[in-house]
């Protein structure tokens, strides 16, 4: 049904092998020398949660059908960057449901932002927004961005 009904299908490229790798024990803290029994059972069944949705085989599949019109989002920074206006706040995600932008006020439900993010293709690297004001603006300057030395620069004369 995507590869027949949409000519682009992104999907966020989640490293689904390192999420649900196995938990590692941690102390219980009324019990010295005991170990918490309940995040170990806890993270077996979202593992078990995660892998049986079938991520991996959905997105193969989709490729398969869809050749050439299957795209990966990278994940980092789809779930806190704004889909309203672009800022990346971690701050923004009040809770696991809950998305309100520290700059814009933009108000939304977490994972719906998110998925809105990967539909445009926004993740990966932070790009700065151009707005005056905007911390981490980057502006243009007159100079090359090449790291080769300029000609004038070093005094050689061009022919």
């Amino acid at each position: 049904m995507l590869a027949r009904t949409y000519d682009l299908v992104r999907f966020e490229k989640l490293n689904i092998k390192t999420m649900t790798a196995k938990a590692k024990a941690r102390p219980d803290p009324d019990q010295p020398g005991q170990y918490l029994k309940n995040g170990r059972a806890a993270k077996a069944g979202l593992n078990r949660g995660i892998l049986a949705q079938g991520w991996g085989l959905l997105r193969r599949r989709t490729g398969h059908k869809a050749p050439g019109r299957v795209e990966d989002v990278p994940a980092p920074y789809t779930s806190v960057r704004c889909s309203a206006c672009g800022w990346i706040d971690k701050n923004s995600r009040k809770s696991q449901a809950e998305f309100v932008c520290s700059s814009c006020g933009f108000t939304c439900n977490a994972d719906t932002n998110a998925s809105i993010n990967v539909a445009a293709g926004q993740g990966g690297i932070p790009r700065p927004r151009r707005a005056a004001g905007a911390g981490g603006a980057t502006m243009a300057t007159r100079r090359s961005s090449a790291r080769e030395p300029q000609p004038e620069q070093a005094g050689i004369r061009r022919f």
